[in-house]
């Protein structure tokens, strides 16, 4: 419930959905037994952008970056933005 009222400022809307995305890298990352971002949303995601590439994390629930034991989401993300 911690995210129930979250974001507390009116969001503008976003692109349309027919709008291509442009060609930049992006890295939706997700732990396996996260209950609050399904996989399905990663996929999703990712199929919307040219250069999308989904990162599973075996093992890790929500916040991967910070509260994952295994440092693959990490790794995953150093080697993203290095590459």
């Amino acid at each position: 419930m911690t995210c129930l009222n979250w974001p507390r400022e009116p969001v503008p809307s976003g692109p349309s959905p027919d709008q291509p995305l442009p060609r930049v890298p992006v890295l939706p990352l997700g732990g396996d037994r996260d209950l609050s971002t399904p996989l399905a949303e990663l996929y999703k995601e990712a199929a919307m952008a040219p250069l999308g590439k989904v990162v599973v994390v075996p093992g890790a629930a929500h916040s991967v970056q910070v509260r994952a034991a295994d440092n693959a989401g990490r790794q995953a993300v150093h080697d993203f933005l290095l590459h």
